[in-house]
């Protein structure tokens, strides 16, 4: 993508963000976030042990920069194998958002390019904090520049894409994943890019009993952000409108969203990827 293509797409977003989207829309060393994790005592809003001192800062080794292949392979263990409780608050949901697309079936959704390995975990579970066999979760998110990737409204969508036809063209960022029994499903992608008006997040929509439940989305730690912009040459450094703080962001604030909720947990693995975990609890 050229940088006149990117400029574009912020040029549209400063102007039609907060009016259109913010309306329409390995050892870990260190582990930052909110809560549903591992250790967690009270199941997807419960709190979770942390180590270190933020994302990133007192780590001997850089984040990965050259996308998924680090991951090949490789088992993180279960972020949620010490339990998440044994009452677990209804996850609210929150809008689609214009930038919706048709997903495919798959757990790496990076299509090779380059960028902040993450691996996300998600475990879907009841009230109870138990988990629900064969819920399905599909999530999409933008690229590290920004930008939506998919044939959205079977148009070169000016809003989502910035008139990039390549990014039109691609599947990118986008996934569907079944659970098994465990009620957990995996994905492999890269940590998401920021465009204005927005906090960077990640959309999802569950599906159980084969009906969809809700549609919702997840949220990053703010230091972790400040870490992974700073540092990595595949993002857009922040300047300009910039991104949104999570405390600012619209859709969090009038979907309800509690920060202590929507906030996924994450560790910083020995070879640079990310691991980001989040229990979702469904009615």
């Amino acid at each position: 993508m050229n940088d006149k293509t990117k400029a574009s797409r912020r040029n549209v977003l400063k102007v039609a963000g907060l009016a259109a989207t913010l309306a329409a829309c390995g050892d870990a060393l260190e582990t930052t976030g909110g809560t549903g994790g591992a250790g967690g005592s009270g199941g997807a809003g419960g709190s979770t042990s942390t180590t270190g001192s933020g994302a990133g800062g007192d780590a001997d080794f850089d984040w990965a920069t050259g996308g998924t292949a680090v991951m090949d392979g490789q088992d993180y263990g279960d972020p949620f194998a010490e339990g998440i409780g044994s009452v677990c608050t209804v996850y609210l949901s929150s809008t689609e958002g214009p930038c919706h697309a048709p997903s495919v079936e798959t757990v790496d959704i990076s299509e090779g390019n380059a960028g902040l390995p993450m691996r996300l975990e998600l475990l879907i579970v009841d009230t109870s904090c138990n988990p629900i066999p064969n819920a399905t979760v599909e999530i999409w998110h933008c690229d590290t520049h920004g930008v939506y990737t998919g044939d959205i409204d079977g148009n070169n969508d000016d809003f989502c894409n910035g008139g990039d036809t390549e990014a039109a063209a691609s599947s990118a960022y986008r996934g569907i994943q079944t659970a098994g029994s465990d009620g957990r499903v995996t994905f492999d992608s890269l940590f998401p890019g920021w465009y204005g008006g927005r906090a960077t997040h990640i959309h999802f929509t569950v599906t159980a009993n084969g009906q969809t439940t809700f549609t919702s989305q997840l949220f990053f730690d703010e230091d972790l952000k400040t870490d992974v912009y700073g540092s990595q040459p595949n993002y857009d450094p922040p300047s300009g409108q910039g991104y949104q703080l999570n405390a600012s962001d619209q859709v969090i604030g009038e979907s309800n969203l509690s920060l202590d909720e929507v906030v996924v947990t994450t560790q910083k693995q020995a070879d640079g990827a990310m691991l980001a975990w989040k229990a979702i609890a469904v009615a």
